[in-house]
């Protein structure tokens, strides 16, 4: 592929570095052309998507459930510092990318889209979170940035939907190119059609608390978005190292440690959906025996409550996850998620449409983005099938079932709509409570303890279970 190079040079380790660092920008912007940082951003905040999906993101949704007592498994949440930390450096590189040249505004604009996910997800993990403050530091001398309200990050100037707003309305009036894309190669359309499927992806995600009805309507009816596969927010691992996927490089026991769950075989099991044969193998034991079964583990199992299963007689994770060099995605975001959210949308009557068209064309959309052919008669099965009173949990389940190994993506749809109605592991150390966030790391305790006090005050207490802005 054309960036495979680019990859190869913006894939490689890096160190991690404290909070007071990232306000120290490292990449002046007369030595460093934006094309660059572009490509090492797209690269590293891809690659999270998809490590942190693997290692955490599907132990929360259930996709999957680990045997060596990954913590999050059981609801020991920790603090995830790394992947603050890794996200706050890329933020500080998007603004590079900006200054490195400022009168490129497709540059700019694609640096605004991007910056929205990243602070998407720092919100959505985290809660309140320093945002608009967070980079201004020797520049500025604010090495204490406050926190800003979750509500806030998404809906003022400068937030998630007006960053994609803005960007929007450049790119569709620029006649400037860019270089270091490896996500669209230069493709602005593309970009722009990101945009507005991230809008909708938001507008539905605050949807409780924000009437986002008329904008999703708008985006709608101009049809600027996703058409298809063809456009999804992807960039897939390569064939030559250091661009495959990390778990196909790691030891064994890296992957068979991580097994179907016990809530996938039963949701996989009851429609009947031949994506299993793509996201896990047949257990050992039943290809032994010639008769092929998927089997689950339930997740966050003590050792002693292990002890009670064969695992031999449990389905590891698919072959694409492991055996295939590039056979690995890292996803943004796809078509069918953007279908399965318009079809929410139509459901609730926010926008117009059919919420049954937009369904089955997710269904669709997912399963040959899974590379996996849909049955003939898969639309008709009575567990599949929209029947009013059960719309809204179908719908999400089969947005659970796209969501495979898309960061914490269903985790964050489990949080805000229920769907699936999860088991909660029986060994899990919260409280039987489902856990909605990470704690603080404790570098913000200890740099800027006084603004980390009132967040925490205004969050309701800085544990596991206090709930962000949108789904309360």
């Amino acid at each position: 592929m054309k960036y495979s190079l680019l990859i190869a040079s913006v894939f490689l380790a890096f160190s991690c570095k404290k909070f007071d660092e990232y306000n120290v920008n490292p990449n002046a912007p007369e030595d460093v052309h934006p094309q660059f940082l572009l490509s090492n951003v797209i690269a590293e905040s891809a690659d999270n998507q998809a490590y942190w999906g693997w290692h955490a993101g599907a132990l929360l949704a259930q996709h999957s459930a680990n045997l060596e007592f990954l913590p999050v498994d059981r609801y020991d949440m920790g603090n995830n510092e790394g992947l603050w930390n890794e996200t706050y450096r890329l933020l500080n590189d998007l603004k590079s990318v900006r200054e490195a040249d400022e009168s490129n505004d497709a540059y700019k604009a694609i640096a605004d889209i991007l910056q929205a996910h990243q602070a998407s997800l720092l919100t959505d993990l985290w809660t309140n979170v320093p945002y608009f403050e967070a980079l201004q530091g020797q520049r500025e001398g604010n090495f204490t940035p406050a926190f800003d309200t979750q509500e806030d990050i998404y809906l003022k100037d400068g937030g998630i939907l007006d960053l994609l707003r803005n960007a929007v309305s450049v790119l569709e009036n620029t006649n400037q190119t860019v270089d270091g894309d490896i996500l669209y190669n230069g493709d602005l359309t593309k970009w722009i059609k990101f945009a507005n499927a991230l809008r909708v992806r938001y507008l539905v995600r605050i949807s409780k608390h924000y009437d986002g009805s008329t904008e999703l309507q708008e985006i709608v009816t101009e049809g600027n978005f996703f058409q298809g596969n063809m456009d999804n927010a992807v960039l897939p691992y390569l064939t030559s190292s250091p661009n495959q996927w990390v778990i196909f490089t790691e030891r064994e026991g890296r992957y068979v440690d991580v097994r179907m769950s016990k809530n996938a075989e039963t949701i996989l099991g009851t429609l009947s959906d031949d994506r299993v044969g793509r996201f896990y193998k047949a257990t050992n034991l039943s290809q032994q025996n010639g008769t092929p079964e998927f089997k689950g583990i339930p997740n966050g199992l003590s050792r002693e409550s292990q002890n009670n299963y064969d695992l031999n007689d449990i389905s590891l994770m698919g072959s694409f996850l492991r055996d295939i060099p590039d056979g690995m995605k890292a996803v943004y975001m796809n078509y069918a998620e953007l279908q399965f959210c318009l079809a929410e949308a139509a459901e609730k009557g926010w926008i117009s449409g059919s919420a049954q068209s937009y369904y089955e064309e997710g269904i669709q959309a997912s399963y040959d983005y899974f590379e996996v052919a849909m049955p003939n008669n898969y639309l008709l099965s009575p567990e599949v099938v929209l029947n009013g009173a059960d719309n809204l949990e179908r719908i999400m389940t089969q947005k659970w079932i796209n969501s495979f190994m898309n960061g914490y993506e269903a985790w964050f749809d489990i949080r805000r709509t229920g769907y699936p109605n999860l088991t909660l592991p029986a060994d899990n150390i919260n409280g039987d409570v489902y856990p909605v966030r990470y704690a603080y790391p404790s570098t913000e305790q200890a740099v800027n303890g006084s603004n980390y006090t009132e967040a925490v005050s205004q969050i309701g207490g800085d544990n596991y279970n206090s709930k962000g802005w949108w789904e309360q």
